[in-house]
Order: structure tokens, then C-alpha cells, then sequence
């Protein structure tokens, strides 16, 4: 293997551990044998156009041939992207413990649309992780899914997607706990809830 292949092989691998993923995940996203991700990143075999397509796209990386003229400016992009702020260790961890709670429900079989929007939702969230500075709210879903043990659990799935889906917006629209404290109070509702 080549200098360059070798190092798009490390990115790969850096992308890899930086999502925190087990080269056993990465092959449950990827569909590409956890023994050939192994190889890939050992230099044992040549990476090919489809494994490096389907581990890039597990990886939420972006494939692209570009003019030579504009891959330093490319390169400087991609450096600031890689210089976000990273999730702190025990969001990481309760991140972890969150998805570790949605296998186990997974594993007892519950088929709900509710389910699978959690999980939508979770996915969502995890592409925003790097923002999320308070793990209590992460918690507090885990502790929600823990009553979930069996079919009849809906509510708490309910609950559990009411939470995440909340996190998720308040991610995704980059409102931190201060600026939400800040924003202007409605002059009337029209719910009706006068609780404020």
C-alpha cells in the first residue's frame, strides 16, 4: 500500500475511533466484515472502492473528487470541521449507556413505530453530541428506559421520545440551556397555559 493509501487508511481509522466505534460497530453500519475492517487498518490488504465507500458513509464522511486547484481549500475546511469541540467524557459515557438501553429493548422485540422513532431520534441526537454539555438530560431518558420491559411499555417510550426529541431540536436549532433562558416570553398562548 502506498503513502496516500496509507494515509486515507489512517483517517478512516481516526474517524473511526473519534465516533467511538469498535471495529465491530463500524461492520454492523457499514456492512463490510469486521475481520476485513481489521485488515484495512492493519495494512494487510488494498482498500477498495466499495469498502472505502460503504466505511466513509458509515462514517458520515462525504466521498468527492475535487480540482487540485481547490483541495487546499478544502483541506483548510475539513481541518476546522475537525477542530470542533469534542463531546466531554461522561456525555460520551452516557451517551454509550443510552445506546446499550436501546439494544437491550431492542432484543425483547417490541415493534412499535414509537421504538423506531426513538431510535430515529437517538441517531439524530448523536450527530449533535459534540454540543451537548449537561449528561443529566441523558440520564434521565436512561432512567425512563429502564421501566421499558416488554410490549406493554409504550408510555415510557413515549416519554423517552418526548425527551430525546427535545434535546435533539434544542441541539439542532444550537440553543444552549443560557440562550433558552433568555429567549423573549410569548405576550399570549394560545393553549392556554398560563403556568409561566
Amino acid at each position: 500500500m502506498g503513502y496516500e493509501g496509507e494515509k486515507l487508511v489512517a483517517t478512516l481509522k481516526a474517524a473511526r475511533e473519534k465516533k467511538g466505534l469498535s471495529q465491530r460497530a463500524l461492520s454492523a453500519r457499514a456492512g463490510v466484515p469486521q475481520s476485513h475492517i481489521s485488515k484495512i487498518e492493519s495494512g494487510a490488504v488494498n482498500l477498495t472502492v466499495s469498502s472505502l465507500t460503504a466505511i466513509a458513509n458509515a462514517l458520515d464522511l462525504e466521498l468527492a473528487l475535487v480540482p487540485r486547484k481547490a483541495a487546499p481549500a478544502i483541506r483548510t475546511i475539513s481541518r476546522r470541521a475537525n477542530n470542533a469541540p469534542k463531546a466531554t467524557p461522561e456525555v460520551r459515557k452516557e451517551i454509550e449507556r443510552l445506546a446499550k438501553k436501546l439494544e437491550h429493548i431492542q432484543s425483547l422485540k417490541i415493534d412499535s413505530p414509537v421504538f423506531d422513532n426513538l431510535q430515529r431520534q437517538f441517531r439524530e441526537m448523536r450527530q449533535f453530541e459534540n454540543l451537548i454539555r449537561n449528561p443529566d438530560t441523558l440520564r434521565s431518558i436512561c432512567e425512563t428506559l429502564k421501566s421499558v420491559e416488554g410490549v406493554g411499555d409504550v408510555a415510557a417510550l413515549q416519554y423517552a421520545s418526548r425527551q430525546m426529541n427535545s434535546i435533539r431540536n434544542t441541539l439542532a436549532h444550537g440553543m444552549v440551556d443560557e440562550d433558552r433562558a433568555r429567549l423573549p416570553r410569548p405576550a399570549y398562548r394560545l393553549d392556554g397555559d398560563n403556568n409561566e
